[in-house]
């Protein structure tokens, strides 16, 4: 068993209602005297500045940590944080990576509308309630490719500080399997979140159920212009292949030139226990 060190202690009483995140912490921002630490899985929380006992520890040093961190249930604040004396790989599943060219991934074309909702009626509706976007996303997609050899896109929203500071908003990114679909002569991208909704939606209708604003989101191939300068937009989209899991591949893509070509077990086998 990983031995378990306390970088801190739980700060004043604890409430009955807590959530309990076990992940590693991609990365540490400060807006507006709150400081946000964002974990891998997706999840944010939220640290004030005026919780002094927190606010003295060296988070940017924690990044890569695996770290199980209480957070308010009401408020996302964080309650208390411990991390494994171990650095966990800040860059997971290079099993299934390559330095390589920027491969061609060609989505399969959809037909028409009526052959995207059949494919959307089809996913697992046997998911958890509580379970995360990327693992959800991941089984959807490998299970229609595995069925009925269809290839589909991942799409990523990437909300930024300046919004998840100004909303409270408890995660900073979301996912979903996305189809190029015929519509009227044209390939349109419509996203399959089977969770939020009742058949295929465009982008647009996708990003407005989680930004408040109603703004578009701001298209980028890059995620160093998300990562860097988040204060600008609400949010940022980027799109992969299938194969991606988490932003985690899209770092990768960008900063490693290494590419996902095909389905890591391990993450399906990771997936299907989280998720379903």
């Amino acid at each position: 068993m990983r031995k378990i060190i306390a970088l801190c202690f739980i700060l004043g009483t604890l409430t009955s209602a807590a959530d309990v995140v076990r992940s590693p912490i991609h990365s540490v921002e400060k807006i507006n005297g709150n400081t946000l630490i964002k974990f891998e899985n997706g999840r944010v929380g939220f640290l004030s500045s005026q919780e002094k006992n927190l606010s003295v520890l060296d988070w940017h040093s924690l990044r890569g940590r695996m770290v199980e961190a209480r957070l308010d249930d009401n408020d996302s604040n964080v309650i208390s944080i411990l991390a494994s004396e171990k650095q966990t790989k800040e860059f997971k599943n290079l099993e299934t990576l390559e330095t390589i060219e920027p491969p061609v991934y060609e989505p399969t074309i959809i037909e028409n509308f009526t052959e995207a909702s059949k494919i959307f009626q089809r996913l697992n509706p046997q998911y958890k309630r509580a379970s995360e976007c990327t693992n959800r996303a991941h089984v959807w997609a490998s299970e229609e490719f595995k069925k009925n050899n269809i290839k589909s896109m991942k799409i990523f929203a990437l909300f930024t500080a300046s919004y998840i500071n100004r909303v409270r908003f408890k995660w900073w990114f979301h996912v979903a399997p996305m189809l190029a679909v015929k519509e009227n002569g044209k390939i349109e991208r419509r996203v399959l979140d089977f969770m939020f909704n009742h058949g295929p939606v465009t982008v647009k209708e996708w990003t407005d159920q989680f930004v408040f604003s109603k703004r578009p989101c701001h298209p980028t191939t890059k995620f160093s212009e998300y990562d860097v300068n988040p204060q600008t937009e609400d949010c940022y989209l980027m799109d992969g292949p299938m194969y991606y899991w988490s932003p985690t591949d899209l770092h990768n893509q960008e900063m490693q030139t290494r590419y996902k070509t095909e389905f890591s077990q391990g993450e399906l086998r990771a997936a299907y226990r989280e998720a379903f």
